[in-house]
């Protein structure tokens, strides 16, 4: 499997990869990329960049997704996997791209290493999701949930969330509508991409 970073100052650098890492499913490089330019359009339509963001990645696998964050800019990427063989790809793709000062890698079971990261007073400005497919929705909102109730998320900032079909964007309107606003969701070939933004309090300035 070859892997290349889509877009930005990396793009077709060849990420370190395998085929025998545990339910390893990177994000296709035409989803990466379109990721990347529907939040460039988000955050232009506010005067805001990628220079600024603080981003955690959740079921890291190659790290492909938060890799190309990298790529694009964000300030600090947190990426969060227990797989053994894919913790591996993970260190040395962010020592092949010398960006260990910007990487934090964090070894744990979801949701539970979630409250680890709470203790540490960390939160970020955007986070990933991208588990197995054969996650059911019910898992996938416990995982979303749990971000919720650790406040890992900024008031304003993004939760971008692949998975495999609508399920999960009518599961998040349907339980999670007082705390996130469901701002666009995207099919691409076999998956679903959902943006959503956590809402603000009406004290506080709205930058997306």
């Amino acid at each position: 499997m070859v892997l290349r970073i889509a877009t930005g100052k990396f793009k077709g650098a060849v990420l370190v990869s395998s085929d025998t890492a545990k339910e390893l499913r990177p994000t296709q490089a035409l989803v990466r990329e379109a990721i990347i330019n529907s939040l460039r359009s988000l955050f232009a339509a506010n005067d805001q960049d990628f220079d600024d963001l603080d981003v955690l990645d959740l079921y890291s696998g190659t790290g492909s997704m938060g890799f190309e964050f990298l790529s694009n800019g964000v300030q600090s990427l947190t990426f969060v996997e227990r797989d053994p063989k894919c913790l591996k790809l993970l260190n040395a793709n962010a020592q092949k791209l010398r960006l260990q000062e910007q990487v934090s890698i964090q070894t744990g079971q979801l949701p539970n290493i979630l409250r680890v990261l709470a203790k540490k007073s960390k939160t970020f400005d955007l986070v990933f999701f991208d588990p197995p497919f054969k996650f059911s929705v019910k898992e996938f909102m416990a995982v979303a949930k749990a971000v919720l109730e650790n406040k890992l998320v900024k008031p304003g900032g993004l939760m971008v969330l692949e998975y495999k079909n609508q399920e999960l964007a009518n599961a998040l309107a349907d339980e999670l509508s007082s705390e996130l606003e469901i701002i666009n969701f995207k099919k691409y070939g076999g998956c679903v991409v959902v943006f959503a933004k956590i809402f603000l309090k009406k004290s506080q300035k709205i930058s997306l």
